[in-house]
């Protein structure tokens, strides 16, 4: 840690991924942090093949990322870190005496304080009531699902259609045991917060679940339904099966289908509820709230996707967070850089063409043609916060 630990404090919401990265950079320049940090499951981090990989893996190492060299150091593939890596960058985070850690579920926000809101996926309702008062109605909610995937399914009730795609026959009598326990479960939920229309219950609930699970004819058979499958690594998903029941109610759910009788469930389905900010209306170009200075936001809230993305993203967040903390003029992030990209990109979107409303969580695309110049962050950092700025690499010990 360099420097004296300074009297005003910078709050961070949130100590996922994003938070601790900011957290980690302030701390070690000497700034004091207060991390709320609620727990909530979380999902492990899986990225597709990503464009610029390469050119943002530098970029982090000019940054100094806590994270990325701490999986460096460690091994750690930074596209699929999870929740035990995250708890390795608590725990280093923790040694710092500037840092305090507090299990808490923050709602009410203090404009007086400087904050940083990471909460990402897991923003509460509360949190995003009152924040409403100084955003607006600028957010976009919608619901995430992930499949439901079987092991050990019995070959010989699967009907090959094309390429790894297959599907399960239904006689009318399991489908009605399926539609009958849809709707008998449906009972228990509140749909509001829960469900929509993506979901099986409500599709049982609606008469319209043979409708989706449309039958697939074929010259050996005429079932009653059919339920689609993905062959993925051995596991099958059942495709667009999505359900926000539990995982005992899930297993019962399926266990009036013969074919899958002898099978096993690898992954139960999940509606996640996600949030998102629409940043365009909401933030400046130094992802501060409009007219509240002292209010800062990052990470996966805002809608940026990718490991990656995010780090680079969280930088440029501590230092605006550390030059705003001791009244100093905050600069843009360096052109020609990823993390300029990323930022212009996210600042463009409106509600119309938002790209999280088709799931495409790479902000950075191959179409974006650009010359990066891995030195633009080093020189940012020399010219605006030489102080701040460490030659070393620093990995979390």
């Amino acid at each position: 840690m360099t420097g004296e630990v300074r009297q005003k404090y910078i709050k961070i919401i949130g100590g996922g991924l994003v938070g601790i990265e900011v957290a980690y950079i302030l701390a070690r320049n000497g700034f004091v942090v207060h991390i709320f940090n609620h727990e909530q499951p979380s999902m492990c981090h899986i990225e597709r093949d990503i464009p610029f990989k390469k050119e943002m893996q530098e970029e982090l190492l000019a940054w100094n990322s806590p994270t990325f060299l701490t999986a460096k150091r460690l091994g750690v593939n930074l596209e699929t870190i999870d929740h035990d890596f995250v708890k390795i960058m608590e725990d280093s985070l923790k040694k710092f005496s500037n840092v305090s850690f507090i299990d808490a579920e923050l709602t009410e926000l203090n404009l007086n304080e400087l904050s940083l809101i990471s909460t990402g996926n897991n923003t509460t309702k509360l949190l995003i009531e009152n924040l409403s008062k100084y955003v607006g109605e600028n957010k976009i909610e919608y619901f995430h699902p992930a499949p439901m995937e079987l092991a050990y399914i019995d070959l010989k009730h699967l009907y090959h259609d094309h390429d790894d795609f297959y599907h399960v026959n239904l006689n009318e009598e399991e489908y009605k045991i399926l539609s009958d326990n849809l709707k008998r479960y449906r009972s228990f939920y509140d749909s509001s917060n829960l469900l929509n229309e993506i979901s099986v219950e409500k599709r049982a609930e609606n008469n319209s679940l043979r409708t989706f699970l449309r039958p697939i004819f074929s010259e050996n058979s005429k079932p009653y339904a059919s339920i689609k499958l993905k062959k993925q690594d051995g596991d099958y998903s059942l495709i667009n099966f999505y359900s926000a029941l539990s995982d005992e109610e899930q297993a019962k759910l399926i266990g009036g289908i013969n074919a899958f009788k002898g099978a096993s469930i690898s992954e139960f389905s999940k509606l996640y509820k996600r949030t998102y900010l629409h940043s365009s209306a909401c933030l400046n170009k130094y992802l501060q709230v409009k007219n509240y200075h002292n209010l800062f936001i990052g990470g996966s809230f805002l809608g940026i996707g990718g490991v990656h993305e995010n780090l680079l993203v969280a930088n440029y967040l501590a230092y605006n967070l550390m030059s705003e903390a001791e009244g100093k003029n905050l600069q843009e992030c360096p052109k020609n850089s990823c993390t300029s990209v990323i930022i212009e990109k996210l600042l463009q979107k409106s509600v119309l063409n938002y790209m999280l409303l088709n799931l495409n969580y790479d902000i950075i695309k191959k179409s974006d043609r650009f010359s990066v110049e891995s030195d633009a962050i080093t020189k940012f950092k020399e010219n605006y916060y030489g102080k701040y700025f460490q030659r070393n690499n620093h990995l979390c010990r």
